[in-house]
């Protein structure tokens, strides 16, 4: 088929053309075909507009040059997504995808609804991925704050399988059970917090206001200062002279503390030594066998092969030792070997009830359900420990309160007898 310029020229004989041989100065100008069956519409250069070929009774085809989106909040320590939105997030991408609408429509609907605006332009770039031609799972990729390395390794399988709206309904549920599991903490931690901070205070302004006057009390009255009115004036006097001093000792001390705990042996060290406290330990193992079994359950139905989701699910189960202890037992599944077996050499992490139920699920083909009722078993003994964990602390606090008053009023009690004896003769 042949085309026309304004000068009645022929031109390339292709649908295809490169709009570019048509451009005059600086404008591109409307061609004119011998045939009437194609039209082809230009506009300005300079305005970047979009350039339609229309084909035969409306069909059009539009070519335009996607613009990456540029990040306004770029500001690192504001750039947080919580755990509801991804959870939200998730749900609503599974709802849309099994309701037949594909993943740009999905991205751009679920934008509009979503309050954080950095969260907001994480999902408009992902639509510029998608669009690009790339797949969601590498746009993921660049948010690794976002989306964590089992969320990509997730979606990932999910694509490949074409399973990817039952694998935003699994990350749906794993992040359910954390956020509930996160509650259900934080509530148990919120009593002992509430009275050791109102404890705290009530230190401060007994140091800083009603010692100092008692101080000046006895002195006057020529009494010997008691010891823990001793320690409060040298205290007072260190932090009002060297106050400079302290807080660059306080804050080389977070730094101190910091650099150790950045490197890899006493973070294991003390994960180690909080498996091995009393009470403490046993919450913990319990959460890190809730997380274990849970994820991975939720991972192997999602598609991914038992060796990635063991790699996937160390870094979800909270504790280091755990993660390097599941690593490792990664390497011996690769090799051929059983997760019964792999868990059996790790009696300390790993209780024989575990075991066993995981031997019952490799030898009947259900690992998927008995991982779930692992999951479930100990997730509720997690949560009968934490709504008793008020129950437990509270006399507990109270003791150590009752102890600290006693303790300051029997130091304060014996020198104001021998004060007012002083001041009676």
């Amino acid at each position: 088929m042949e085309y026309l310029d304004n000068n009645s020229k022929k031109i390339d004989n292709d649908v295809n053309l490169d709009v570019n041989k048509l451009k005059g100065d600086g404008e591109l100008t409307k061609a004119k075909p011998v045939m009437t069956s194609f039209k082809l519409y230009t506009a300005k250069k300079k305005k970047k507009k979009a350039t339609k070929l229309k084909v035969n009774k409306g069909e059009e085809k539009v070519i335009k040059k996607l613009k990456k989106p540029k990040h306004k909040y770029n500001v690192e320590l504001f750039n947080i997504v919580s755990l509801t939105d991804k959870m939200l997030f998730m749900g609503n991408m599974s709802t849309m995808l099994r309701a037949g609408l594909s993943l740009t429509p999905a991205l751009k609907t679920i934008k509009k609804e979503i309050k954080n605006k950095y969260f907001k332009e994480v999902l408009e770039y992902l639509v510029y991925h998608i669009e690009n031609g790339q797949p969601l799972s590498s746009g993921m990729k660049n948010y690794p704050k976002v989306f964590s390395g089992m969320i990509i390794a997730t979606i990932e399988v999910g694509e490949n399988t074409g399973m990817l709206s039952d694998t935003f309904g699994h990350l749906a549920d794993i992040m359910k059970r954390q956020k509930k599991l996160r509650s259900k903490v934080i509530g148990a931690m919120m009593y002992p917090m509430i009275v050791i901070l109102a404890l705290l205070v009530v230190s401060g302004f007994l140091a800083m206001v009603i010692f100092p006057q008692l101080i000046d009390l006895f002195e006057s009255g020529g009494v010997k200062l008691p010891f823990v009115l001793v320690a409060v004036q040298t205290f007072n006097f260190v932090v009002r002279n060297y106050w400079h001093l302290c807080l660059g000792g306080l804050v080389g001390l977070i730094i101190l503390i910091k650099v150790i705990f950045s490197k890899e042996g006493p973070k294991l060290f003390l994960s180690r030594v909080i498996l091995k406290t009393p009470f403490l330990g046993k919450i913990n193992q319990e959460l890190a066998l809730t997380r274990f079994a849970g994820n991975l359950n939720a991972l192997l139905a999602a598609g991914l092969g038992i060796v990635q989701s063991m790699e996937i699910v160390a870094k979800t189960v909270g504790n280091l030792h755990y993660k390097k202890e599941i690593l490792l037992m990664s390497k011996e599944l690769e090799k051929g070997q059983s997760l019964q077996l792999a868990m059996s050499k790790r009696p300390d992490l790993f209780p024989s009830l575990t075991i066993q139920l995981v031997q019952v699920g490799e030898t009947t083909g259900q690992l998927e359900e008995i991982l779930a009722k692992i999951a479930e078993f100990y997730g509720d003994r997690v949560d009968n420990v934490l709504n008793n964990l008020s129950t437990i602390l509270e006399p507990v606090l109270l003791v150590i309160v009752g102890i600290a008053v006693g303790f300051i009023a029997v130091s304060v009690i014996g020198p104001m007898d021998e004060l007012t004896n002083s001041f009676a003769e």
